[in-house]
């Protein structure tokens, strides 16, 4: 399916910005070990959700497998439920290289489990890696309700040597969440360019100046496989409307009882509170059932506050506001 049609959406929120936002996790719990990061790279910028900062990890010439290393300090397995893994502005393909996830619950991997993947965008399952067939971006999805406290990324080549050094724009690892059904039809979808100021003459001559025109590159364009040299302008936004929702799919059993929070799965837990209301970006699929690399997609924040109306007993209508954002 193509032309950005919404038909029922899905939206994939890091837990670990989440949890870093909360200080449950620091960032000396984002650690690595292996290759050495080049020059004026950083491993935590890494995790900045901002795809175009890409970063360097030194492999050219080299086969030594690396960890990238996530320690939850969440123990309770139902608690720790990321269930997908988004490298954006990458260029692993180039570079031969494939990835995994492992878990544990032992910051050591003693008893290492390997979640079984699958592919959703560009990351082609073979002998338990994800194998990017492109540069660009790659989305899988796993599952794993125990020994998952600790989650740590492996890189290894694909054969022989790594031919470059690995590029890495942002990492996302958290929770996906699919909306309880379409929105209604009134979806309103604008193209802005903030950055485009016109002005006008004495005489009446328009003149116009662009401090900006479109997002910056990642390792390619935006959500682009391989090589795109033309590439989208302007700011996609898009409102949307929910009506006839449960309530137990809009808020959590116990606003204030962290234990519920952390179990529930509502648009209140999985996408207000985990993106701080619009403080971080997630990644926004327009149709949960379609997952083309660039046309099913939107990096976005919520650009409004959360608000819910009750309509019905125990059935509310709430709406998205989102903005693309880079």
């Amino acid at each position: 399916m193509s032309y950005q049609r919404i038909v029922k959406p899905r939206v994939y929120v890091s837990n670990v910005n989440w949890l870093l936002g909360l200080g449950k996790m620091a960032t000396t719990d984002i650690t690595s070990s292996g290759l050495s990061m080049a020059s004026g790279s950083s491993l935590i910028e890494m995790f900045d959700l901002r795809p175009s900062n890409v970063q360097t990890i030194t492999a050219s010439g080299v086969g030594t497998v690396h960890y990238i290393k996530m320690d939850t300090n969440i123990s309770t397995d139902a608690n720790q439920d990321a269930n997908f893994l988004a490298i954006m502005g990458h260029n692993l393909d180039t570079v031969n290289a494939k990835f995994k996830i492992e878990t544990d619950d032992s910051d050591s991997y003693a008893s290492v489990q390997t979640p079984t993947m699958t592919n959703v965008v560009n990351a082609a399952i073979s002998g338990g890696y994800a194998v990017p067939a492109s540069d660009g971006w790659s989305l899988v999805t796993f599952t794993q309700a125990t020994d998952n406290k600790s989650v740590r990324i492996v890189f290894d080549d694909v054969s022989s040597n790594y031919n470059a050094d690995i590029k890495i724009g942002a990492i996302s690892l958290g929770e996906h969440f699919t909306f309880p059904h379409s929105p209604d039809m009134q979806i309103q979808k604008s193209l802005t360019f903030e950055g485009v100021k016109r002005l006008e003459s004495t005489g009446g001559s328009t003149y116009s100046n662009a401090s900006y025109l479109a997002s910056p590159q990642w390792t390619t364009s935006p959500f682009g496989i391989a090589d795109n040299t033309v590439r989208k302008s302007g700011r996609l936004n898009v409102d949307m409307d929910f009506s006839y929702v449960a309530d137990t799919e809009i808020f959590p059993e116990e606003l204030y009882d962290p234990s519920k929070q952390s179990a529930s799965n509502s648009v209140m837990t999985n996408l207000v509170q985990r993106t701080f209301g619009g403080h971080h970006p997630f990644l926004f699929q327009f149709d949960s059932a379609t997952a083309t690399s660039d046309d099913s997609f939107m990096w976005c924040r919520l650009n409004s506050d959360f608000q819910a109306t009750q309509v019905a007993p125990l059935i509310w209508n709430f709406s998205i506001n989102l903005r693309e954002t880079w």
